[in-house]
């Protein structure tokens, strides 16, 4: 379940700054348009919040590790 109030525990914007993703402490990973402000893709979901996200050097990959010592590794969607 996503929690608008939730904290964000970190912050990674995308190598070529069209994105910025945060991990929260509701399990959800976002994808935001930094331009604009508006979450671009629904929430990705840990089952326990997600304490740290980034980006890999070329911006194709995202990494998030979460509190139940999960890693999740995404392909790049906007």
């Amino acid at each position: 379940m996503v929690d608008d109030d939730a904290a964000v525990y970190d912050v990674a914007f995308s190598p070529d700054g069209s994105l910025l993703a945060t991990a929260g402490q509701d399990g959800s990973l976002r994808l935001w348009d930094p331009a604009t402000g508006l979450m671009v893709r629904e929430p990705l979901d840990h089952s326990d919040s997600v304490m740290a996200v980034a980006f890999s050097p070329d911006g194709s990959l995202l990494a998030t590790g979460s509190a139940d010592g999960a890693v999740r590794l995404y392909a790049r969607v906007r």
